[in-house]
């Protein structure tokens, strides 16, 4: 299903098409077409050949995703219907957000401060990584969306997280230097999220990204200061804005000489080489059939 040209606010698109050059009908065009669907099979519920061949019986067309053996494609039209689901033995989840959490790869003895949680599929994913052990703390300050992250604890088995609502900048008292990962998948102008919602670009406009952006900044900053030295972090987008990302990258950088931008590699996934910032990586949507996403992993030397 195409989306309609009214939902690309002017602005964005004399943005974006100053920013592509000669790729931008290509990304257009991929931007306007619905998004493929896809789940993370959550292992602490679930056994992998039990639950694929459950689904394969219930006429559910599925596909391994190449970069992790619990991330699928499928291909059925109302996937919230099924039964797996349902008893919290998959997440629906877009094939590109399930990367960061992959890329931090969380330790069964680690601290984790999955920051910016809710609704908490990546806070699924981390518990699975980490075999249900160590400590996952999880927090959002959204009353509505930590409702949520309630919920999705207690339906796929997160014995090893701890949900909070706050805000994680105020944790620093408590936790400045202690956590060995952190992922900060930041609030964000959502610019990737037009191809799940038609209206996802309705608000959308250069304050809300410049506002964004200094939210943004704020929150690497202090989560920084959270991570232990030798620790690290991942920072994520599904924004295409330099301003939300390379930019806030750089700010972190000019504020902490022990800050170090990571070499990222994730199997099967194209992923394009970045003229703003070292090592950050940008996922174009038409080079995966994803969202657009923005990905850097930080160590603290």
């Amino acid at each position: 299903m195409s989306l309609k040209k009214t939902f690309f606010p002017e602005d964005f698109i004399d943005k974006y098409k100053l920013f592509l050059g000669d790729e931008w009908e290509t990304f257009f065009s991929c931007i306007q077409q619905k998004q493929p669907k896809a789940f993370w099979l959550n292992s602490n519920k679930a056994l992998l050949t039990e639950t694929i061949s459950s689904l394969e019986k219930h006429g559910v067309t599925l596909e391994n995703l190449p970069f992790h053996l619990q991330a699928f494609s499928i291909d059925y039209e109302k996937p919230g219907t099924l039964r797996e689901f349902e008893f919290g033995k998959i997440s629906l989840q877009e094939k590109a957000a399930m990367l960061p959490a992959i890329i931090l790869n969380p330790k069964e003895t680690d601290l984790v401060l999955d920051a910016c949680a809710a609704p908490g599929m990546k806070t699924i994913q981390l518990s699975n990584l980490m075999h249900n052990k160590g400590n996952i703390l999880a927090c959002d300050v959204n009353t509505e969306r930590f409702k949520s992250l309630e919920f999705n604890k207690k339906k796929y088995d997160l014995k090893n997280v701890e949900v909070k609502r706050i805000d994680f900048r105020n944790l620093a008292q408590q936790y400045t230097g202690k956590f060995d990962k952190i992922l900060l998948d930041a609030p964000c102008s959502s610019e990737g999220l037009v191809r799940k919602d038609r209206e996802a670009l309705k608000d959308w406009s250069e304050k809300l990204v410049q506002r964004k952006a200094e939210n943004q900044k704020e929150l690497i900053l202090e989560a920084f200061n959270l991570l232990k030295s030798g620790g690290e972090m991942v920072y994520s987008t599904c924004s295409f804005a330099p301003e939300e990302n390379e930019e806030v990258i750089l700010k972190l950088l000019s504020t902490f000489p022990s800050a170090l931008v990571l070499e990222i590699e994730i199997k099967g996934i194209k992923i394009r080489e970045n003229k703003f910032c070292k090592n950050c990586v940008r996922l174009y949507p038409q080079d995966n059939n994803t969202q657009q996403f923005f990905i850097a992993k930080i160590k603290k030397k």
